[in-house]
């Protein structure tokens, strides 16, 4: 397996990571952040005992890592992910990997020019329902209609987790709708197949009152026509709440946990899916992140990918700050 280093720390989904790698019995060669007190919370946080830098050159001196998994307020992330590609270390990154579009796509070309392998984690197409409709191919039929609904509890836990950050508009981006909104307009394109041209949206601040929004409604159309409805927010007292459904020529799915559920059929047998759900999706990409990098295989999604969700969120962000105004965007 890959000498694994993990740079740039103050992003709470390091620790999934480094546990995953635990269980894995996959050692974790050292972890950097500029911040000493960081560095050391998360280390502590996934049970990590790697030795520990602020100076990020001087891990990859020392250390020459295979790979590293990278992790930053949203608004370095595009940065860092630059800052490795021109070092040419192969890393899989936590999303939305930045603020803006453009910037990000200059860094996934040069990326591409060099053939460097880098991930981003997209994980729910990791879902086992989401796992097999991809899988599926023209089986699947054409999309013709998407919802997708994510609502996780108070964005107050944030700084509990040294991530006062998300609470900040101008570092963050926004809301949930940066924070968790990726996965929703991702499958969307996944499933889909095609590049979205209209982007609505609407958002309130009113459960929280805080300076980022706590819930956003999106709705997304592609070219093919097909129509998606996205909703996000921070209004569940506790936990996380979902619902997935869509609607193809060939069949319909509807699920609240997207790892369980029926895919019904117009033609053939239904088919009955028992795959990864949230408590298996972290470790679970994990693993398949060090295996494709492993085999010189193409990550579950790269730069590129992150970079169309990325241009249809920040498409999303100046809907909703228009009062609902549609944005069109051509293909």
């Amino acid at each position: 397996m890959p000498k694994v280093a993990f740079i740039g720390l103050h992003h709470w989904h390091a620790p999934f990571y480094m546990n995953a790698m635990n269980d894995l019995g996959q050692p974790i060669a050292a972890v950097a952040d500029v911040d000493a007190e960081m560095c050391a919370f998360r280390a502590e946080a996934g049970a990590c005992d790697a030795p520990q830098y602020t100076d990020y050159d001087k891990l990859l001196r020392e250390v020459k890592p295979d790979l590293v998994f990278a992790h930053a307020p949203h608004d370095e992330m595009t940065e860092l992910a630059d800052w490795l590609v021109d070092r040419g270390v192969p890393f899989h990154m936590e999303k939305p990997m930045g603020l803006h579009w453009e910037p990000l796509a200059a860094v996934a070309e040069k990326a591409k020019a060099k053939g460097l392998w880098n991930g981003v984690a997209l994980v729910s197409r990791q879902y086992g329902i989401v796992q097999r409709l991809r899988e599926m191919g023209e089986e699947m039929g054409t999309l013709r209609r998407y919802m997708y609904g994510l609502y996780a509890g108070p964005p107050l836990r944030y700084p509990d987790w040294k991530c006062e950050w998300m609470l900040q508009p101008e570092r963050t981006g926004a809301g949930p709708l940066w924070n968790f909104g990726a996965h929703v307009v991702d499958l969307f394109l996944t499933l889909g197949k095609s590049p979205v041209v209209e982007v609505t949206a609407d958002w309130s601040y009113d459960i929280h009152g805080l300076a980022v929004e706590d819930w956003c409604s999106i709705r997304m159309k592609n070219a093919a026509g097909a129509v998606g409805v996205g909703e996000v927010s921070y209004t569940t007292p506790s936990g996380y709440e979902r619902f997935f459904s869509v609607s193809t020529d060939r069949l319909q799915v509807h699920t609240e946990t997207l790892g369980l559920g029926t895919i019904k059929k117009f033609e053939g047998e239904d088919e009955e899916i028992d795959g990864n759900e949230f408590e298996e999706v972290y470790p679970f990409h994990t693993k398949d992140v060090l295996e494709r990098f492993d085999k010189g295989l193409a990550p579950v999604a790269d730069i590129h990918d992150m970079v169309a969700t990325l241009r249809v969120m920040e498409a999303a962000k100046a809907s909703a700050a228009a009062g609902g105004k549609p944005v069109l965007l051509a293909e």
